[in-house]
């Protein structure tokens, strides 16, 4: 078959040149970020705390993070959604339709938040069924936290007319619940919340029980039943007094489907030591875990890294800095498919590098050859251009790569040797 290339040797030294440019700004542009963004909910709750632990180990690296918080934490997984939004991480902690956010992945669950419902200690409330014609304090509106309150409380007969809803921030409603401005405030934390242990803990308020948690489950399949047994607050002070039904949601980690692998990496293996620790609610290595938020598509990374033992690091990880990692982890499939075109062109005859390398090597020391022979012309050479002569006669004689020029001025510098 002919050779389609076989003039290509002319052009070649500026191919190469282009290919090399151009590996060189396609590896710029797989390299990880250099900033990300994060939505978090409102300051001082989980998705805040979380996001700032995820900050500190980012900057550790030497990506800075920027963090927003806001309130209506249900718009945050549309603003990951969004191709053209600067949003790289997130939060949930509500139900999600399957392939309602196509451009959305999950970085795994990382606790149960259970709906903690405190009421102040002078009332006698064995449900919410018991709270008519009482103030209660709701989280904002498009929250995770008053979209589970609003379900509780309709399926208990409670709305707006039958009692007082007054919308509070969550330090706003430990405040007021402190301080006995509202009768009953609902907080959707996980049970390590600072806030929650501290309401807990001394007592300040105590917890209303969902008894009708089982049938609610049922009822909402993205809900938990959950249960918080005696005393779990304190011991000594046997808070609570008894064991509390509650209802509960996992608390989810988002990522937009096209985050840097190098940065989901890091994002789960500081998850998996944060949530791998037992809670009121879950046992040890529970969490981080793919098997709560089931309609979101998986990061593979981040499942390997939670199914694998403490301390586990992916292999390039391990091997590799961070950067250089993140680099060949992100190009894996432009690698194997330049591989691949480079052994299908050199199939179809085009020169290879090597080949434009050992051409270059022969045009050099033809030059030498040319120049060796006019000093021997003129003067007998010195002991040190022999010596190179020999040299070059070894390289070209034992490999049989020497041209027909290359070969008459071996034969012409030999008279003269």
């Amino acid at each position: 078959m002919k050779n389609p290339f076989k003039n290509a040797y002319k052009f070649l030294p500026l191919l190469w040149l282009g290919f090399g440019l151009l590996f060189l700004f396609v590896l710029y542009l797989q390299a990880p970020p250099r900033h990300i963004v994060i939505e978090a909910g409102s300051k001082g709750g989980s998705f805040d705390t979380t996001a700032h632990l995820l900050k500190n180990r980012l900057e550790e690296k030497g990506i800075s993070v920027s963090i927003i918080n806001r309130d209506e934490t249900l718009g945050i997984i549309g603003n990951v959604n969004r191709a053209n939004s600067n949003s790289d991480i997130g939060f949930i902690a509500h139900e999600v339709k399957s392939g309602q956010y196509p451009n959305v992945k999950s970085l795994g669950s990382i606790n149960m938040e259970p709906l903690f419902i405190f009421a102040s200690r002078g009332l006698n409330l064995q449900s919410p069924a018991d709270f008519i014609d009482l103030t209660l304090g709701v989280g904002p509106k498009n929250t995770g936290a008053r979209l589970l309150t609003d379900i509780v409380l309709d399926e208990y007969g409670i709305t707006p007319e039958s009692s007082t809803y007054v919308e509070l921030s969550l330090r706003q409603m430990a405040n007021a619940l402190s301080n006995g401005e509202i009768d009953v405030g609902f907080f959707l934390q996980p049970t390590n919340n600072k806030i929650v242990a501290e309401i807990g803990t001394y007592g300040i308020a105590k917890l209303v029980p969902v008894n009708y948690a089982p049938a609610m489950v049922k009822k909402y399949g993205y809900l938990h039943h959950l249960v918080i047994e005696r005393g779990s607050f304190s011991l000594l002070n046997d808070l609570p007094s008894s064991n509390i039904n509650m209802v509960g949601i996992p608390a989810t980690v988002i990522a937009k489907k096209n985050l840097h692998p190098a940065i989901a990496v890091l994002v789960s293996m500081e998850l998996k030591d944060a949530y791998r620790a037992p809670t009121l609610v879950s046992n040890r290595a529970s969490f981080p875990s793919m098997n709560y938020e089931l309609d979101l598509d998986v990061d593979v990374d981040a499942d390997q890294i939670y199914r694998h033992s403490p301390g586990y690091v992916p292999f390039l990880y391990r091997v590799f800095n961070f950067w250089i990692a993140g680099l060949l982890d992100k190009s894996a499939l432009l690698l194997s498919f330049l591989l691949s075109a480079y052994f299908f062109l050199y199939y179809l005859g085009f020169p290879r590098a090597y080949d434009y390398w050992k051409l270059g090597v022969m045009a050099r020391y033809t030059r030498r050859l040319e120049s060796l022979l006019d000093i021997a012309g003129s003067r007998p050479l010195t002991a040190q251009e022999i010596q190179e002569f020999r040299k070059i006669e070894r390289y070209l004689d034992s490999r049989t790569k020497a041209t027909h020029r290359a070969a008459s001025l071996l034969a012409e510098i030999r008279t003269f040797v």
